[in-house]
């Protein structure tokens, strides 16, 4: 009986009532062929034979078949028997007619085959074109295919089966590209979630740590330990607030804040400046001895200790990556603090001595 079935219908067990209406209204009520030609495991008259080894029935009703349909729904790209006999049916001698319904489309349906060779199960044109296929490959007579009768089936079925997709509507599937996009937000979401947590903890720790500081140089200790600036990030940020403190004074009182810092034996002659050194004079920022002083006001005490901080941060112990990031950044700029061109290059700053 399998050797007679002449058209083979895979499908999802899920999609019967619009393989049905296909059955009923386009092959049985448009074209005349027989329920006994048709193999389709859900539909009564062209199922299985209870008792039958299913997977030798579907072979031998694919082997015999001169038409595959396909009818190909996001029901039919979830089942791994659909999938296995779409690609069963390209190694036959049947005629492979892939039946596409929305929302899956010629990107999304999946099949080795060219758009073109693709119909739509709803549109009245492509049922058009498979009529006359299966009028060729089945040898059905012209006289046998009223024209009236075939389009009041066709209309029929399409209307039908639109209204049963009212009620059952499929979820959109997923392209490739829209898959692996959504994949790489998903993997982002997690390593941002998974950063969060990290980062959750490292704060509790942080806080419990603090709690236990007894003064500012805990309090620095704790935060630079828990920092993620590495030591050439640092020390880029402490001369950045060395700069920002001696760009409010003339050059040359930068000059003499220099040779002050220093211990520098430098001679500074100023007469061109006088207007500078009496104002810096009268604020107590040098002495008559033309030396910078540190302690008589709070700018220059805090110009002080930004000078101490970047000079305790040069004495530490500093990795092979800090001096290969130095060179890079300042070339010939020796490292040392009590350097004219380290002031000039490094801290940014302009010092003149007369």
């Amino acid at each position: 009986m399998a050797k007679e079935k002449e058209i083979f219908i895979s499908h999802s067990g899920k999609d019967k009532q619009i393989v049905d209406n296909f059955i009923d209204l386009i092959l049985q009520g448009g074209l005349g062929i027989h329920i006994n030609k048709i193999f389709c495991t859900s539909t009564d008259g062209a199922k299985i034979k209870s008792g039958t080894d299913w997977r030798n029935s579907i072979l031998d009703a694919l082997q015999s078949a001169k038409i595959n349909f396909l009818i190909i729904t996001p029901n039919y790209k979830e089942s791994e028997v659909c999938m296995n006999e779409m690609g069963a049916g390209w190694v036959t001698s049947a005629e492979v007619i892939p039946l596409i319904v929305e929302p899956i489309n010629y990107k999304t349906v999946g099949v080795i085959q060219e758009p073109v060779q693709i119909e739509k199960l709803l549109d009245e044109n492509s049922l058009d074109r498979v009529r006359d296929i299966l009028q060729e490959k089945l040898s059905i007579p012209a006289s046998e295919i009223k024209s009236d009768r075939w389009t009041a089936k066709k209309k029929e079925f399409v209307l039908k089966t639109k209204n049963h997709l009212k009620d059952n509507e499929f979820k959109k599937p997923l392209d490739r590209e829209e898959f692996d996009e959504l994949i790489k937000e998903k993997d982002e979401l997690e390593t941002t979630l998974t950063k969060l947590i990290e980062e959750k903890s490292e704060l509790e720790n942080l806080v419990e740590e603090l709690k236990s500081a007894k003064d500012k140089s805990d309090v620095a200790s704790i935060v630079k330990k828990y920092s993620d600036t590495n030591d050439f990030d640092e020390f880029v940020e402490l001369t950045k607030r060395v700069d920002k403190a001696l760009s409010s004074f003339h050059p040359i009182i930068v000059g003499i804040i220099f040779k002050t810092y220093a211990y520098k034996d430098i001679n500074i002659e100023a007469l061109a400046y006088k207007e500078q050194l009496d104002e810096a004079l009268a604020n107590d920022f040098i002495n008559e001895e033309m030396e910078a002083s540190f302690g008589k006001t709070r700018k220059m005490e805090k110009l002080e200790l930004l000078l101490d901080e970047l000079s305790s941060f040069m004495k530490r112990d500093l990795s092979p990556e800090f001096d290969e990031q130095f060179e890079d950044e300042y070339e010939d700029a020796p490292f040392s603090i009590t350097n004219k061109l380290f002031w000039e290059d490094v801290l940014g700053v302009t010092l003149y001595f007369s």
